[in-house]
């Protein structure tokens, strides 16, 4: 069964949009909400499922427990529907740009989009005059998928990328700190085992920040249970100035806190919580000369722009 080979024939004429219907249920593992993203009904979507399914007398999930699990053929599928796709945006990018500036499409995640990115735009219009930018800036996971349905040329994330059609450039490394409010009852020097006994305020679950204290916690076989649990580095911040425990999260983030007392480091005497930032980019991303240029620019210059 070619199914590689065989995506845009068949009895069915597919089309973009199938593509497009079968990418956001994987996305979701959810009909109804892929119907919901794409405001068009539910049944709508499940016609397209099907349509595929039928069309190259191929099973693309499993159903179990009202929930879509890809199968082994769904999975090829998956990575060649995100290539088409990506390749079809590059095509109507150039179609619609043609006589326009080329436009830059640069996407980053929320903490490089608040502390670097700024920087690094400026730099960039100052030397790239003819070319305009749109950007992006929101969840690590939101950005990849950009990057995998072209809706991005490249990205700044931190951690590595979760899905190998994403290639990944190091351009910088950066230091998580412990702190907590000046009268919170707990030493300045302590070890990791002790410092998660200690009430912990963390970004929340699958965050790229979340992830990386997670994967440290389970190396040392620690289990915690933070006390607070907040998608904003505002909020966790504003609780240790409130004496309501310690979190730990970029040391740039935290200057203005320590510098006035609001806050005080705590020293973790086993353990440097140090996280990488890379350039990533679709593995299949052609650019042109300009645009080449300009990435270029990016992963040289990226760790000396301002925090």
């Amino acid at each position: 069964m070619n199914l590689v080979m065989d995506i845009l024939g068949g009895d069915v004429a597919m089309t973009i949009r199938h593509l497009k219907v079968f990418l956001c249920v994987c996305k979701h593992q959810s009909m109804t909400k892929a119907a919901e993203e794409l405001f068009i009904a539910q049944p709508a979507v499940s016609n397209t499922i099907s349509e595929i399914e039928k069309n190259y007398k191929v099973k693309l999930f499993e159903r179990i427990n009202k929930k879509l699990f890809l199968t082994d053929e769904g999975k090829v599928l998956l990575i060649k529907a995100q290539e088409v796709l990506t390749a079809f945006n590059e095509f109507e990018e150039i179609a619609l740009n043609s006589s326009k500036k080329p436009l830059l499409k640069i996407g980053s995640s929320l903490t490089i989009g608040k502390q670097k990115l700024p920087w690094l735009l400026r730099n960039l219009k100052e030397n790239f005059k003819e070319i305009d930018f749109q950007v992006s800036i929101n969840q690590t996971s939101i950005i990849e998928s950009k990057i995998l349905n072209g809706t991005l040329d490249f990205a700044f994330i931190q951690g590595k990328p979760s899905n190998p059609s994403i290639k990944s450039r190091l351009v910088d490394s950066n230091t998580l700190i412990a702190v907590c409010g000046q009268k919170y009852d707990m030493p300045d020097t302590v070890t990791l085992k002790e410092l998660c006994r200690y009430d912990l305020l963390l970004r929340e679950d699958e965050s790229v920040s979340r992830d990386f204290l997670d994967n440290i916690f389970a190396l040392e076989n620690i289990v915690v249970t933070p006390v607070m649990e907040s998608i904003s580095n505002q909020a966790l911040i504003s609780a240790a100035v409130q004496n309501l425990g310690v979190t730990i999260m970029p040391e740039a983030l935290l200057t203005r806190q320590l510098n006035n007392g609001g806050l005080r480091k705590i020293t973790v005497l086993d353990y440097e919580f140090t996280r990488n930032s890379y350039l990533v980019y679709h593995k299949d991303k052609s650019f042109g000369a300009v645009k080449k240029e300009i990435f270029d620019f990016c992963y040289k210059n990226y760790k000396y722009m301002h925090k």
